[in-house]
């Protein structure tokens, strides 16, 4: 027997739990009014909306920090090269 400490593999029976307990938090994050959250299977996406680059820089680097905490709370770790 072996334990499962951490990760899910793609169509496993466990996905849409693992799914539910920790990658929907981000979903769930307060997000400024120009920012959207939409999620597929383990890709979320980030769209921000404005009329400048560097506002869309400065908005994404604030919303960036708030997922990269939520994922820190629940050990979860993104490839940063994808």
């Amino acid at each position: 027997m072996k334990n499962i400490t951490t990760s899910c593999p793609q169509g496993s029976c466990c996905g849409p739990g693992f799914w539910n307990i920790k990658y929907n938090s981000f979903l769930n994050l307060s997000y400024t009014n120009n920012t959207k959250a939409v999620a597929f299977a383990d890709d979320l996406v980030i769209m921000i909306k404005a009329e400048y680059i560097r506002e869309v820089e400065n908005n994404a680097n604030v919303e960036l920090n708030k997922i990269l905490a939520r994922a820190k709370e629940n050990k979860i770790r993104f490839n940063e090269y994808k």
